[in-house]
């Protein structure tokens, strides 16, 4: 059965959710399936609906008897925030959002493509909701490294250093999101400025710049046992209880700094006067608790990891944190080399590619609804994208040559496409673009000067970037 839900001019319309495909709208019974409904974008975007439920307005998607977060930042600056979401174990640039129709079918893969809201751009069949959206984006086409591990690749798109003599999980420099706490912090006084969700990223530290600057991890929000750990008081102290201690921490404190000349008792100060604004103040708990969201749409983010960890971040950037990362490795990581050791990436990407298309489109549309999309710069990317030739096994290998980058909203110049990739996908065929190009970006966007220094362990003093420069067609 569908649903019925009101149009902004009071007008009653039924269907299980709405989303834009093209110059269509469809009506959704499940990822993948749909039918025409003849609907303009414009009642799709004042009916405040997209996918399974219906991403309702603002009015329809907070209970009422919610308190909506000040708007009011405290930094001086405008409150940007920057959601991004990695896509972890690194998608296939042809499955995704760079797709090679005319190439033979050992290159194309398994999937078509399908036509966008930005005339002759094509993405693959998987994503028709990103499809409709695709003019409050851009795709990054020509992204490389040249790098096919890993950890040296996530190292790399995460601080814009290739790490020397890697330590697994260990930052050589800091992850974008310790850089954005150090020299901008939050958007509002008892917000951590940092978060991860649903775990704090391997590589996502912040290294020289002091343990006060790692992320706030945030543990998987669709779980039926979520809960965030060091929200709740013990049993038996109060509020005020709570600030006597922290009095009386204050005087060991100011003894300990006396032993202590490397850092760590400053970078604990800030983790520790954070975690004690967390539990002592209610914003964050607000912003915490999913249960306020309306359920339809919850259901349009799609009920699962990424889905929910996507709502999340918008209402932690609401309530003012700065910089959220969300790691996609739901069902699997995009890491699709194939069976039997590993998914195929017809079978993979047919299970992770709706449940991204799903959310990404919800996260954006929600964004625009709120008024939030150009205050919010959201980022998706992996760590490197996937080899052009299917190997045997029905997979794509490890291929840091060439990949795409998505980005939407931040006030940039949206509705195109940067780069282009060769006609089978292997490397840039113009207008090549680094990890340094996208975090140059990132940061412009929340008025960083990536040309910054700060000293490392040895007191050398270290730029944010050393190629700072962001993206011109963007700015």
């Amino acid at each position: 059965m569908g649903r019925a839900w009101s149009d902004s001019d009071g007008s009653r319309r039924s269907g299980f959710g709405i989303s834009n495909w093209g110059n269509h709208m469809f009506e959704l019974d499940a990822p993948g399936r749909s039918t025409h409904l003849g609907l303009s974008r414009r009642s799709f975007l004042k009916a405040g609906v997209i996918g399974l439920g219906g991403l309702a307005c603002p009015s329809l998607a907070r209970p009422a008897n919610e308190e909506r977060a000040p708007s009011a930042s405290t930094n001086a600056r405008s409150p940007k925030a920057v959601i991004q979401i990695f896509l972890s174990g690194g998608p296939s640039q042809h499955d995704t959002f760079d797709p090679k129709p005319d190439a033979p079918v050992e290159y194309r893969g398994p999937f078509q493509s399908i036509s966008t809201r930005l005339p002759g751009v094509r993405i693959t069949e998987l994503f028709p909701r990103v499809a409709g959206l695709m003019d409050r984006m851009s795709i990054l086409r020509s992204v490389h490294h040249a790098d096919g591990s890993h950890h040296h690749s996530y190292h790399w798109m995460l601080t814009g250093y290739y790490p020397q003599n890697l330590q697994f999980y260990v930052n050589q420099r800091p992850a974008i999101g310790s850089v954005v706490a150090r020299f901008r912090g939050p958007n509002r006084a008892g917000m951590p400025a940092y978060v991860g969700i649903p775990r704090a990223s391997g590589y996502g530290n912040a290294a020289y710049l002091g343990v006060g600057y790692n992320p706030f991890a945030v543990s998987d929000p669709n779980s039926p046992r979520f809960a965030v750990p060091d929200l709740q008081l013990p049993e038996g102290v109060t509020h005020e209880r709570l600030a006597e201690r922290r009095t009386l921490q204050r005087s060991f404190d100011r003894m300990r700094r006396d032993f202590d000349a490397n850092g760590v008792a400053a970078g604990m100060d800030t983790f520790n006067q954070a975690a004690l604004d967390l539990v002592a103040g209610p914003v964050a708990r607000r912003a915490l608790d999913l249960t306020r969201e309306d359920s339809r749409l919850r259901d349009a983010y799609g009920r699962t990891r990424l889905g929910q960890s996507c709502l999340m971040a918008r209402r932690l950037v609401e309530a003012g944190v700065t910089y959220v990362m969300i790691e996609d490795y739901e069902f699997m990581e995009w890491d699709l080399h194939g069976a039997p050791s590993a998914t195929t990436v017809e079978a993979g990407t047919r299970l992770k590619g709706p449940h991204l298309d799903w959310a990404l489109a919800s996260l954006i549309a929600d964004l625009e609804l709120r008024g939030l999309l150009d205050q919010v710069l959201v980022v998706v990317a992996g760590e490197f994208g996937r080899t052009p030739l299917i190997n045997p096994a029905g997979g794509r290998d490890h291929w840091g040559n060439v990949f795409s980058v998505l980005l939407a909203g931040g006030g940039l110049r949206h509705g195109q496409v940067i780069g282009s990739s060769t006609a089978r996908g292997e490397q840039p065929r113009d207008r090549p673009l680094r990890p340094d190009d996208v975090l140059a970006t990132t940061y412009h966007v929340l008025g960083i000067d990536a040309r910054q220094t700060v000293p490392d362990q040895t007191g050398r003093p270290r730029e944010i970037l050393s190629q700072p420069e962001p993206i011109r067609e963007l700015v």
